[in-house]
């Protein structure tokens, strides 16, 4: 049996995003986010404890002191490092994930709990991820949720770059949206979103493909209605210019993932683009933004 460490950082939500980034770099695997037991913010991952993993633990630990240099507020220093054997982690992060209300209208449920609607209108999207890749909680999907519910109409056909767990195109189907097509540059990323699209039969017929942002994007996606995005802020600004030629003149880009100290940034290159942004969503130190292709006259 393989035996495991699990190391545990308390990070604050408007960090986890970075925090999750700069350890995936650092070669993590199996990244979860969650809560501990004073119902304060957690990053854990679990390390293979091989030859060389306590060099490993020591250049995680490196990189959250350099993001702690930086001005975030994260203690680089493991608040619980424990030893576990293979058995005991693959199912523990699951006890901490619980059917939550994430918007007016979406409940995400645990694919493994017995959840019955509150509500008739209330809409439910079922997942069950695995650690990489998100439990559709996080402010950054709620601000998504949000901005679809602001601009579907129905009908539009849809991109949904970064698709990550899938949450985002089984919210877009609910709202009545058409084609949609999901993609992310992960492999695991697209296995783990296809098995959730199959929990919900909403999303039976989205297509999902591997794809470094647009690179992979047919053309027959273009001129879609509404493109997506709730993705690390750094891939925003190279995104952009990508999602411009295959939006229909009046559509919509959603973007989300955007922290305070890149807000500024972000905005200016929607606006550089040509997209003007016309409502920002925020939560805590998270925002987002609904930005839109201007209407072409002549092809009304």
């Amino acid at each position: 049996m393989e035996v495991y460490q699990k190391i545990v950082w308390q990070v604050p939500v408007e960090a986890q995003d970075i925090a999750v980034a700069t350890l995936v770099e650092l070669g993590a695997d199996g990244v979860e986010l969650g809560l501990n037991a004073n119902n304060q913010p957690t990053v854990t991952i679990y390390e293979n404890q091989i030859e060389g993993w306590e060099n490993k633990i020591q250049t995680y630990t490196i990189g959250m002191g350099i993001l702690a240099e930086q001005g975030l507020e994260i203690n680089p220093a493991p608040i619980v490092q424990e030893r576990l054997e293979s058995s005991s982690w693959e199912n523990e992060w699951k006890n901490y994930y619980h059917a939550a209300r994430v918007t007016n209208h979406f409940t995400v449920v645990p694919a493994w709990e017995d959840y019955q609607k509150a509500q008739n209108q209330e809409l439910l999207i079922v997942m069950d991820p695995d650690q990489a890749f998100g439990t559709g909680t996080h402010p950054t999907t709620a601000l998504m949720l949000q901005a679809l519910e602001a601009v579907v109409r129905g009908g539009e056909k849809t991109i949904d770059v970064g698709t990550g767990s899938g949450v985002l195109a089984v919210a877009a189907k609910h709202l009545g949206v058409g084609d949609l097509l999901a993609t992310d540059i992960d492999e695991a990323a697209v296995v783990t979103a296809q098995a959730n699209l199959d929990l919900n039969p909403v999303a039976k017929d989205v297509e999902v493909i591997a794809s470094d942002l647009m690179a992979d994007v047919d053309p027959t996606w273009s001129d879609s209605d509404l493109i997506m995005a709730n993705i690390l802020a750094d891939v925003i600004t190279p995104l952009i210019p990508q999602v411009y030629p295959l939006l229909k003149s009046g559509g919509y880009f959603l973007v989300s993932g955007i922290y305070d100290d890149v807000k500024a940034d972000v905005a200016q290159a929607l606006s550089d683009q040509g997209l003007t942004i016309i409502q920002e969503l925020n939560q805590g130190t998270w925002h987002a933004f609904i930005s839109q292709k201007p209407v072409d006259n002549l092809a009304i």
